[in-house]
């Protein structure tokens, strides 16, 4: 499979798509001389304004997607780098002070394995802190997966799913896990977009990419069009169009 993922179009809505970030830092509890590891860390400017904003001795940002990457690294300073790994193989050694991850887990599978991995690499006091979207059962997930079924054959018959737990069993993991304080919201951010044509693109920088990585290149486009045909038929195309997106915001701390 090839690397569908394009900062350029995932940054066309960076401002909506950084909201939910913004917040996620601000549930995180400064100390000094922490050590961070970003989980999905994209292109890395988001990972540049956490080590910042907490003074960060060092700061390591993992993504698996080379085009990503090639963009994090031109950001390398001392105290702040950027590794190719996939987040539930584990690639960075280490204890930290704070693992933190926005909007990737729920690319990853096992969720409860995975927090329980990360949770074991965190310091004593250490924080744990994430942000994934919950909108797998959303019209426009079920349209890109009914869509996926047509386009079976060149597929192999993948569809994707998208991981993510209910809020109160991310509460009850971190409680199992041993966080002496957490907080878990369910948020939803409600974006004005000029069209519906505009969530295609929204979904085109993100989901699709999963089904862009398996198609050539005509293809794609030809299933692209197919999504912005069925979400033309399941949505008034109301200009501008509301485009709610529910977030989970999760944030533990362990004991000191």
């Amino acid at each position: 499979m090839r690397d569908a993922w394009s900062p350029e179009t995932y940054h066309r809505f960076q401002q909506e798509r950084s909201r939910p970030f913004y917040d996620l830092c601000e549930m995180v509890r400064p100390r000094p001389v922490m050590r961070i590891l970003d989980l999905g860390c994209g292109s890395g400017e988001l990972t540049q304004y956490l080590h910042e904003r907490l003074g960060a001795c060092e700061t390591i940002g993992l993504d698996a997607s080379d085009n990503m990457l090639e963009k994090a690294r031109a950001l390398e300073r001392k105290g702040l780098r950027f590794v190719k790994g996939q987040i539930e193989l584990d690639p960075v050694a280490g204890e930290f002070d704070l693992i933190f991850s926005n909007a990737a887990l729920q690319w990853a599978p096992e969720h409860e394995k995975i927090l329980t991995i990360y949770a074991g690499k965190l310091r004593a006091g250490g924080q744990i802190a994430a942000q994934l979207p919950y909108n797998e059962n959303s019209m426009f997930h079920a349209a890109a997966r009914d869509v996926a079924q047509e386009f079976g054959g060149p597929l192999g018959g993948y569809v994707r799913h998208l991981e993510a737990l209910a809020p109160e069993e991310y509460a009850r993991l971190l409680f199992r896990l041993g966080f002496a304080e957490q907080e878990v919201l369910l948020r939803v951010y409600a974006h004005v977009l000029p069209s519906l044509d505009d969530v295609v693109e929204w979904y085109r920088g993100t989901l699709l990419t999963t089904y862009e990585a398996r198609l050539d290149k005509e293809t794609f486009e030809r299933f692209v069009a197919r999504y912005r045909e069925v979400l033309g038929e399941r949505f008034e195309d109301a200009r501008p169009f509301f485009f709610p997106f529910p977030r989970i915001l999760l944030w533990g701390s362990r004991r000191a």
